[in-house]
């Protein structure tokens, strides 16, 4: 597949995404991982270890559909009402398939949360492993790198 191609087809992808999450559908959010894939938000800039160094979060798919059936479960009272989100992807970077089959990209993103007239702002990097599947991908990693990370940050109730 050419380069242009390529880069469309996870921009697309990347962009469902978001749009999954932001209109609340966690669902069809889980079921773009991969049974193996993970979720990861380091909890400092730059970390390169979730097992032995805290993060924010690190959760592999069990435990996203734990998150993602409490969610919905009517003792969420930290979500009611439910938080709104409007997610701003940019600067998209594909590489792609190496060795292991995987495709990688890169976006800057700014998350906009909105619950009980409270505005939160979240902005940074995401990182993918994206597992080719058919004409779309499955995530076997997402990497959230808060601008922030480090520092003090407010409750982080939903993905992004």
């Amino acid at each position: 597949m050419d380069d242009a191609t390529l880069q469309n087809k996870v921009e697309k992808f990347l962009f469902t995404e978001a749009r999954l999450l932001d209109s609340g559908d966690f669902s069809a959010w889980l079921e773009l991982y991969a049974p193996d894939g993970i979720y990861w938000m380091p909890s400092q800039p730059g970390q390169t270890d979730a097992k032995t160094v805290a993060s924010i979060i690190y959760e592999d798919h069990p435990i996203l559909s734990i998150r993602v059936q409490r969610l919905f479960e009517a003792r969420a009272l930290v979500l009611t009402p439910m938080p709104e989100t409007v997610h701003m992807l940019s600067n998209i970077e594909v590489e792609d398939a190496g060795e292991d089959g995987l495709v990688r990209a890169e976006a800057t993103f700014i998350c906009i949360q909105y619950q009980a007239n409270e505005q939160k702002i979240f902005s940074g990097r995401q990182r993918f492993d994206l597992l080719p599947e058919g004409d779309s991908f499955r995530i076997r990693l997402k990497r959230v790198d808060l601008l922030n990370a480090g520092g003090t940050l407010p409750l982080i109730t939903i993905p992004f």
